[in-house]
């Protein structure tokens, strides 16, 4: 995965997660007239959902990081000598 790849998913998880913070405060304080049960789900969906919009970019940004750790460390070493190979 490229960086502006990465960029945009993660401004899509941040969009994501302020729609659902919205979604679930109006549930919040308009939601009177829904059932208390279908209320409560309701908010842990719309909360729930948030916080896993705002936690899951810095999960992506540390596998993005150790993965260009992983790939800069892999081509500084040297390649393997194949003995059987002919020589020159």
């Amino acid at each position: 995965m490229d960086e502006q790849k990465l960029k945009k998913r993660i401004h899509a998880f941040y969009f994501a997660g302020v729609l659902n913070l919205f979604l679930g405060l109006y549930v919040l304080l308009y939601g009177g007239e829904v059932d208390p049960g279908t209320r409560k789900i309701m908010l842990f969906f719309f909360f729930g959902f948030a916080i896993l919009d705002f936690w899951f970019p810095t999960h992506l940004k540390k596998k993005f990081i150790e993965q260009q750790m992983l790939l800069q460390s892999q081509m500084a070493k040297p390649a393997p000598v194949d003995p059987e190979s002919p020589k020159s």
